[in-house]
């Protein structure tokens, strides 16, 4: 998974000429390890910066970095939070000339967990899966405009990790 974000990383220099945007989400995950029947939803913090590909801003790269800024009780008692993720995308898009911009993503996505128990101790997990998502960006300036996201990121072996995040971005 490294290995992917830093090829990544390392690509999008080769993008310098194309505009790009930056933001900043909020995300509700809902994390349903394979181990039980129940479903936590820790919130986070989402980081991304994106490049466009093509003239026309309608296929991009994107990285994104998330932060854990809230828990959820899983079962039992065991409270469930997001410490850390990361992903790497492709984006496609509808053209810049609509206020709203309906997009789709594939790429890749690691998450590290922590569950905490009640009687002390705790116990962590991580989540990688190749991810795909759908959303909109909605036009509020020339260099301001909102998302609104649902990303399916992990669905592997009975775990499942999704994520609804909305958030503010800008271009450059």
């Amino acid at each position: 998974m490294k290995k992917v974000l830093l090829a990544a990383t390392l690509a999008l220099p080769m993008f310098a000429q194309a505009s790009g945007y930056a933001g900043l989400d909020i995300v509700s995950s809902k994390i349903e390890p394979d181990n039980t029947s129940s479903s936590a939803k820790p919130n986070a913090l989402q980081f991304k910066f994106g490049t466009w590909i093509n003239r026309d801003e309608t296929l991009g790269g994107e990285l994104r970095l998330g932060l854990g800024i809230g828990e959820d009780e899983l079962s039992n008692n065991v409270d469930v939070e997001v410490d850390r993720s990361y992903g790497a995308f492709f984006r496609g898009q509808f053209p810049n000339t609509l206020p709203v911009r309906p997009y789709g993503l594939i790429g890749v996505s690691y998450i590290e967990t922590t569950a905490n128990f009640p009687g002390g101790g705790s116990d962590g997990e991580n989540y990688k899966d190749l991810s795909l998502g759908l959303g909109a960006d909605i036009t509020i300036t020339n260099q301001i405009f909102l998302s609104v996201e649902y990303l399916r990121a992990v669905d592997r072996s009975g775990d499942e990790v999704s994520n609804l995040g909305f958030g503010i971005n800008g271009r450059f």
